[in-house]
């Protein structure tokens, strides 16, 4: 696991004391401080020292920025040094930025504000561009501390709570996540459930569909003609109107208009044990598409089934005698 870098950017000479007691800080964390001074920062042939620096703070997670009495090495491109350039670039690459001024110098910016157009000259800071630079970052820098320091103790006491703050902000918004994750999982898991319980009903009603008439579930008019006819009783698979003129051929009858008769009925005849059978079926009784209807009631049946049973008459010229 990666640790975080912490670039400290500040002038050497006379800030070099707090530079190494933040170096030591930083390491007592975990952190990795990165510091032109102390070989942190990877220096190529065909770039500038200054350039390397620069380089160097593109990978860091946290910029430490120190502002003291001196204004340090001018910068090879612009007016400010190099310090104030590596903050600067810091800014607008929106690192998460701690900016320290040392106190003579913060309190002495405030005199420079109020008579900068009186031909101010600071007593504390080494060159005017010092508050100017101070300046600026007090009207263009928000939501990032800039304090005042006369001790490296203060800035490492106030460091402590910032990263204790970051992180317990990391924390809440790791368990904000957690919780939202855990909450979209369990919707989740409950719409797949409910998908599956939807796919599985209407399995279901088209499964037991196929059956209906059978065993399973009798249809009232089916049993009602078995009635008719006589005989053993037994459930059979008949759905449909062709279902039913293919179990009327099957017990010996012809039948009249199968399939899509023109009459409002279906006639089915045949002869057995010397008489005449004839059932009447009426449309009434199936769906426009032909199913079997679900009808319980005795008259409704009795009214739209009808059943013959007539003796065969006897030719005189068929008699042994």
């Amino acid at each position: 696991m990666a640790n975080p870098r912490v670039f400290i950017s500040s002038t050497y000479y006379d800030l070099r004391h707090i530079r190494n007691d933040l170096q030591v800080f930083i390491k007592s964390l975990g952190y990795e401080p990165v510091m032109h001074d102390k070989g942190n920062v990877t220096y190529v042939q065909s770039e500038s020292l200054e350039d390397s620096c620069y380089n160097e703070l593109n990978s860091c997670d946290i910029v430490i920025c120190i502002i003291g009495n001196k204004f340090g090495t001018q910068a090879s491109k612009g007016d400010y040094s190099i310090t104030m350039t590596e903050l600067s670039r810091a800014l607008s690459q929106r690192k998460k930025v701690f900016i320290y001024i040392v106190h003579d110098v913060y309190t002495e910016n405030e005199t420079y504000l109020r008579n900068k157009d009186k031909g101010f000259e600071p007593a504390h800071a080494d060159d005017i561009r010092i508050h100017k630079f101070i300046e600026e970052l007090r009207s263009t820098v928000r939501n990032r501390p800039i304090l005042p320091f006369r001790d490296v103790s203060e800035i490492i006491e106030n460091l402590r709570l910032q990263f204790a703050g970051l992180f317990q902000h990391l924390l809440s918004q790791e368990a904000s996540i957690t919780e939202s994750k855990t909450f979209l999982d369990l919707q989740a898991t409950a719409d797949t459930i409910k998908s599956l319980i939807g796919e599985f009903a209407s399995e279901k009603n088209e499964f037991f569909s196929k059956f209906e008439g059978t065993i399973y579930s009798p249809n009232p008019i089916i049993t009602h003609i078995q009635n008719l006819l006589g005989g053993k009783l037994y459930n059979v698979i008949v759905a449909s109107k062709q279902e039913l003129c293919y179990y009327l051929m099957d017990m010996g009858f012809s039948v009249t208009d199968y399939g899509f008769p023109e009459e409002d009925t279906i006639l089915a005849k045949r002869n057995k044990d010397n008489y005449t059978q004839e059932l009447t079926i009426s449309l009434d009784l199936f769906t426009p598409e032909g199913n079997i209807k679900e009808i319980r009631d005795r008259k409704v049946l009795e009214k739209s089934i009808s059943f013959t049973n007539k003796i065969i008459p006897v030719d005189d010229n068929d008699l042994p005698f």
